[in-house]
């Protein structure tokens, strides 16, 4: 029977719901702050300075993991006994190799959030902190290059997370990391513009922002084209496969998908780009740019844990 449904009624039989959607939102966007970031530190000449870009990383990546975390707990059966997870490992699962690389990553995550954050903490009335962050220091690089390693092995696991469940053709797919990746770069992107903006003041002519800037088109090329794979897989596998098609005409998920994913979060900032140097550099332009690239990611997400595990044969 072919399961496309017209209404969130008919979602009862979906296993994992839009708490699991947004934790893979939230792991997204921690990885992809954090690879931006970093990257660009890299790339910079001046290396001395924290940059607001750099900042905004140091701050999203681990909030943003720990409010993730924090949806994945409270979806469990029984909550309270998530800590055994983190003591019986079985390395034939995605999500206990999973589970080991979050345990690495969220603490190193805090430890360079105190290092770049270091001068900032007195003004937040957490000045007690940068005692830490003087110990921390020494090893900045070594956390440096574990952090960015360990934040593509979670902004992947996400798709790989979900790839691994067989029975559904649209979630069973080789694609799906590589989508995950690079869609969560493009949250990171945002979301580290918008703090910066925000937060640290960051001026909307400064290089960084530039080099912002740059970034955008290449990254959204690569989501669509890995949507573009993603699709084109399901067609040409036939059968149960290309049922999950429909998703893309029928249904709420149809609408999720060519509204939220298409319209706002590839299409605003397409347009965006096409406007005068002037008006692209207005921070509320940049805001609502970034507004839209973020709402789109988060419509992407809901759209492949629900339609994926919906329309099947």
């Amino acid at each position: 029977m072919n399961n496309t449904w017209g209404d969130m009624a008919q979602y009862d039989p979906v296993t994992w719901n839009w708490v699991i959607a947004v934790y893979l939102f939230m792991a997204g966007l921690s990885a992809g702050s954090v690879l931006i970031g970093i990257g660009m530190r890299w790339y910079s000449r001046d290396k001395k300075t924290e940059s607001p870009i750099l900042k905004a990383a140091a701050l999203i990546g681990p909030v943003a993991i720990s409010l993730g975390l924090a949806c994945l707990v409270f979806d469990l059966t029984k909550p309270f006994h998530f800590w055994l997870i983190l003591v019986n490992y079985n390395f034939q699962s995605v999500m206990a190799i999973g589970v080991v690389a979050l345990l690495a990553y969220s603490p190193l995550g805090i430890a360079y959030a105190l290092i770049v954050l270091k001068d900032d903490l007195p003004k937040w009335k957490l000045g007690f902190l940068s005692g830490i962050a003087d110990l921390l220091m020494p090893f900045r690089k070594i956390i440096e290059v574990l952090l960015f390693i360990l934040a593509i092995g979670v902004g992947a696991y996400t798709g790989f997370l979900i790839s691994a469940m067989n029975a559904y053709p649209m979630l069973n797919t080789a694609v799906l990391p590589a989508l995950f990746l690079v869609s969560g770069l493009s949250a990171g992107a945002a979301a580290n513009l918008v703090v910066a903006l925000l937060m640290f003041n960051t001026d909307t002519h400064s290089p960084e922002v530039a080099k912002m800037h740059r970034i955008e088109l290449p990254v959204i090329i690569a989501e669509m084209m890995f949507l573009v794979m993603l699709f084109s897989a399901l067609y040409f596998t036939g059968g149960s496969a290309a049922t999950a098609l429909a998703s893309l005409n029928t249904g709420i998920w149809a609408s999720v998908f060519w509204i939220g994913v298409v319209g706002i979060g590839f299409a605003i900032p397409l347009l965006a780009m096409l406007l005068p140097s002037s008006a692209r550099h207005s921070k509320a332009l940049m805001l609502t740019v970034a507004c839209c690239s973020l709402t789109g990611v988060l419509a992407l997400r809901h759209f492949i844990v629900y339609a994926g595990q919906s329309y099947i044969s």
